[in-house]
């Protein structure tokens, strides 16, 4: 059934998919903590970041039963460019990443000693796990559908790049349970334009774990201080979101039309071509 309606309903799968991916967090989230509740019996002793990787583990899951039942799994095994090939497409956002990371070690470091090293442990693993559920997700699920049903000519390409960036940044609304509003709509904006990226290096490179790393890596930085030192939560760090991010439309779109140009574009058909005549024979 769910391989007949992405099929014949690319956009609706879409949705469903992203719907029932947020849904399995809440669920997750919900019995991590009635876990931790029955065998702790304090809910202090729940650090953020393991409920983080938790949740994010069913997300994996649910990510992995749709590429399954509509027999896309292949995507997790394909080799595209090549992994270390496709960190040189991706090069501008590790530069941005590893940038922002010697910026924040450098000048952002707060006073005092450092989180015991399972916090910090957990802190990654947590940050990690966020970045294969998305990239599961919001790549292999939704952009692969998107470009199967618009194609990889440039315009197909660019339409799956942006659809599938606005999906992304639509699923960070559900933040608004624990931060502030503004802060919520600025990281939607900045998901919508960062996720258009991601789908663009997916789609150059072949290759998904490619943009897990990036997605990993991006993560791990922006909360680096937070998880290494205990100072701010991920709500908390949402919530100081404001206009300036407005920014990262630029920031991202701009080497998303470098990586998509014209001389380029061939490599997607190369690697998605024929996901691409199957889905339209």
């Amino acid at each position: 059934m769910l391989k007949r309606l992405r099929n014949a309903h690319p956009m609706l799968y879409c949705l469903g998919a992203e719907v029932l991916f947020l849904g399995m967090l809440f669920v997750a989230s919900m019995v991590s903590l009635l876990g931790i509740l029955f065998v702790l019996r304090d809910l202090e002793m729940a650090d953020d970041y393991l409920l983080t990787t938790l949740q994010e583990a069913a997300g994996i899951l649910t990510a992995c039963f749709l590429l399954a039942r509509t027999g896309k799994s292949g995507l997790l095994r394909r080799r595209g460019s090549g992994f270390f090939n496709g960190l040189l497409v991706g090069l501008y956002p590790i530069a941005l990443i590893s940038y922002n990371a010697y910026n924040t070690l450098l000048f952002g470091r707060p006073e005092g000693d450092m989180l015991p090293a399972w916090r910090i442990v957990w802190f990654l693993l947590g940050m990690t796990s966020v970045g294969v559920a998305e990239e599961f997700l919001f790549r292999g699920v939704i952009a692969q559908t998107l470009l199967e049903h618009f194609g990889t000519s440039r315009g197909g390409v660019w339409k799956a790049c942006l659809l599938s960036g606005l999906y992304f940044g639509a699923a960070h609304l559900t933040n608004l349970t624990g931060s502030a509003p503004l802060g919520v709509l600025m990281q939607c904006v900045f998901a919508a334009s960062l996720g258009t990226l991601l789908a663009a290096v997916y789609f150059r490179t072949g290759n998904i774990w490619v943009t897990v790393f990036i997605h990993a890596a991006m993560d791990i930085t922006s909360m680096l201080v937070g998880g290494l030192y205990g100072t701010q939560s991920v709500a908390d760090s949402i919530s100081t979101y404001d206009i300036t991010m407005l920014a990262s439309v630029a920031v991202y779109l701009i080497p998303t039309a470098f990586l998509l140009r014209k001389k380029k574009i061939g490599e997607v058909e190369l690697y998605f071509g024929r996901d691409a005549v199957s889905e339209n024979a």
